[in-house]
Formats: structure tokens, sequence, C-alpha cells
């Protein structure tokens, strides 16, 4: 069996927020005096420990790996959220594709009782592992599992059952992306956009789609003719490829020149820290650029973040915790989480350098298409090259 990434209309697993800590007294050390609290002042509350929790709460991380200032950073976040929750936790790093099955292997050897794989190219050995270990939850990150929509009882395209212990963790980023491509397209002074991904599958195309989608509707409304290099809204576009797509920046530093000198201001690139080099060059070129999965203005920091407009932003982090906390409620699985604008689980992320050049009148309508994309009067794809297949 594999796992599918095709867009769910729907499907959300609910969060589970954290149970409150109640205060407790803290003993003075041996033999110190305690310190009077001064008049009119109130002593501060101690709170106890977080409550240690039974699950045992895990992540593989994939390719790329820690350090990329993207979606494994973000699920790490996730992680530690949970060590802080009283989770124990452990977690391991993949080299390659070759890795994945066995750092599977070596969590569940750890006593690992929730595991998340990070990415779409771990599908496979996720899949083979929930066979394997039928007791025990799996979430992938940057998937779903059924093809058909909000009632979970189609399977994907092998004719496959969603299996009881495995949740997806999809993020339709199409949405947020649309909003960035709208802003890139208000904003460019060329006309020209440009995009990329680190490998052809629909956790890194949906991105391009959305800044597609967002230009198109951008034209429509204003009657202007902004293109978009490296995506064309259907199938072909530009890949980093080869052994090495997710952390080769001086590869991503050599896209973006060529980008530049086809006339492009502004790239959005989808290749992990591959991409950062290309923001590093937007940066050095006095041009822009568009984050993924996370806000990297905060996570590359000064002075490459001084390019950055905004970032399609994905709530990694939060819903491998809300999957922890599941799981430690008595969730195994056999449902897919959706994140979407309505429910924050995608967002664009603050304009930050930028509050103030970006036009009042710009922000209003990217909000107001926010509002049309939330309320399902416009949908990504309208506006895509191969329509809403």
């Amino acid at each position: 069996m594999r796992i599918s990434t095709r867009l769910l209309a729907l499907g959300a697993t609910a969060a589970i927020a954290f149970a409150a800590c109640g205060p407790g007294a803290s003993p003075s050390p041996t033999g110190a005096t305690p310190t009077a609290t001064p008049a009119g002042s109130e002593e501060p509350t101690p709170t106890e420990a977080p409550t240690a929790k039974t699950t045992v709460a895990c992540v593989a991380f994939d390719t790329g790996g820690l350090g990329d200032r993207n979606f494994n950073d973000l699920a790490k976040k996730g992680l530690d959220d949970a060590e802080a929750a009283g989770f124990t936790t452990h977690f391991s790093e993949a080299q390659g594709a070759t890795d994945y099955a066995a750092n599977i292997t070596r969590l569940v050897d750890q006593g690992c009782t929730a595991i998340v794989t990070v990415g779409f190219l771990q599908g496979d050995a996720t899949a083979a592992a929930t066979e394997l270990y039928p007791d025990l939850a799996f979430a992938q990150v940057d998937t779903a599992w059924n093809l058909c929509g909000p009632d979970f009882t189609c399977g994907n395209e092998d004719d496959t059952p969603h299996p009881a212990n495995f949740t997806g963790l999809d993020y339709h980023i199409d949405q947020a992306a649309m909003l960035a491509g709208y802003l890139a397209a208000g904003y460019t002074k060329t006309g020209k956009i440009g995009t990329y991904g680190g490998q052809q599958f629909p956790g890194v195309t949906r991105f391009m789609d959305g800044m597609y989608a967002g230009i198109a509707r951008y034209n429509e409304v204003h009657s202007t003719t902004v293109e978009l290099l490296g995506w064309d809204g259907d199938s072909s576009g530009t890949f980093v490829g080869g052994d090495n797509p997710w952390n080769d920046p001086a590869k991503g530093e050599q896209l973006a020149q060529t980008l530049i000198d086809q006339g492009v201001d502004i790239v959005h690139p989808v290749a992990g820290a591959t991409g950062n080099g290309s923001i590093k060059a937007m940066n050095d070129n006095g041009l822009w650029a568009i984050g993924v999965d996370t806000d990297q203005y905060i996570s590359l920091g000064a002075p490459t973040n001084a390019a950055l407009l905004t970032s399609a932003q994905k709530a990694i982090d939060v819903s491998v915790l809300d999957f922890f906390n599941q799981v430690e409620g008595g969730y195994l699985g056999g449902t897919d989480y959706a994140g979407i604008l309505a429910n924050d689980g995608v967002l664009l992320s603050p304009y930050h350098d930028y509050e103030d050049d970006i036009s009042a009148e710009l922000k209003a309508e990217i909000e107001e298409l926010r509002g049309m994309i939330v309320s399902g009067q416009i949908s990504v794809c309208e506006y895509l090259a191969r329509g809403c297949d």
C-alpha cells in the first residue's frame, strides 16, 4: 500500500488542549530564610511541573534534517512542546530514503508509542509500519490517506482501507500560497515572479499551485499580465531533483540568479534548505522572496530575512503536538487532519519589515481574498491551468 496526498475536501481530528497545571508550594532551601513579600505586591504563584504522560512521543525526520529552518524544524518544535508538556520523547534523522524504515524500527525499539514521520517521501515506510505495529499510533506530516473526502470510507487509489492506527497530517497550503501569490503580483516591479520545487510531489506543487492561482486572480481583478516562471499551473515546472534537492543552498543561489537574469524580482522557493540559498541571493540583490512552511523571517534571521515579504506557513508544530495529546487521550488513528485557512492550519505570515511598504489597498484585497477562500466563494483550482480535477 502507499499513502496518497491528494487534496481532502474536509476532515480534521480534534485538537486537545494542554491540561492546566495547578499551583503548588515551593519549599525554601534548607537553612534559608523566606523573603518577605513587600507590602502592596503579590507573591508569585509557582506552578507544578507537568504531569508525566504514558505516551512516548517520537518523530522520524526527513532528509534535509534538523536545522533546515523549515518543516523538519517545525516538527521538532512540536516534539519539544510535547516534552515540555510531560511526554517522554525520542527522534531520528534520515540521511537518505534508505533510512526511513530503519529509523521507524529504531524508534519502536526505544519504546515509542506515538510516532510522527515527516514528509511525503516516508509514505511507504510509514504504511508498512502501521501493519507491523498495529497497537502503535502513527501520523505522517504532509500526507492524507483518503481520496474520497470526509467520510473516510473510500480508501486510497489502491482501494486500501484507512488504517485504524494512522493519521494523515495534511495541509492545504495552496490556500495560503494563493494569498502570497496575490501579494507578490501586487508588489512586483518587473511583472515577473519565479518559483521552483525540490521534487515534484503534492506537498511541493501545492505551494506552486497557490502562487499561480494568486497571480491569476490578481491579473483578473486588475487586468494585469504578471507572469509566473517555474510552474505552469498544471504539471510542468522547475525542480531541483538529483541526490540532494533539499539541502543545497549553493544550488538555490544559482537557481535564484537564473530567475533574476530572466527579470524575476520575487522568488518563492519550495525546496527546504536549498530554498534558503535562493532567499539569500534575492537579499544580496536587493530583491524579494516569499518563504515556505514556517515564518522564515523568524527562522532565518538577519540579514537574509530582509528579503522576505511574507511566508506561506503550515502549523505543523501545533498539529504534531495535538496528535500526541490525542493519543494520550486514547486515540489511535483512523482519520486525517486537514489544515486549512479556516482552522489556522495554514496561514500567511506577518509582513514584518514590509508592513508599512505594502499598501493598505493591497492588504485589504488580500484579506478579502482570504474571506472568499474560507467561505468557499473562491477555490484555488478555479485559477489553475488544469482546472478543478
